[in-house]
């Protein structure tokens, strides 16, 4: 794999995944707090392993793209876009963080 630069502006520490380095990866996830502080309760945990068994059939429909979520397929428990207390329910991870970073540059 290609070594690239830290994604962190100004750091030229290469990194073979294309992200942060050590450091500055450390440093971000200081700065996003801890997970409860995120909105992952104990709420979250049990409606998340309340819907693991479903997701894992390979049938169930992502809330954002509406696309089959795969067994095999990472996948999160996507919160309500305007309000972080409401789950929409199963995501694509990769739909439910892009919304994420869309959400946070607005």
């Amino acid at each position: 794999m290609a070594m690239k630069v830290c994604l962190e502006p100004g750091c030229p520490t290469l990194v073979r995944d294309g992200s942060r380095c050590p450091t500055h990866e450390r440093e971000r996830d200081r700065q996003r707090g801890r997970r409860q502080a995120r909105g992952y309760d104990a709420e979250h945990d049990r409606l998340r392993a309340e819907w693991a068994p479903k997701v894992a059939t390979g049938t169930i429909r992502c809330t954002r793209c509406r696309g089959i979520i795969r067994a095999d397929e990472p996948w999160d428990l996507g919160h309500d876009d305007h309000d972080r207390t409401k789950y929409r329910g199963p995501e694509h991870a990769t739909c439910n963080r892009a919304a994420g970073g869309r959400a946070a540059h607005r």
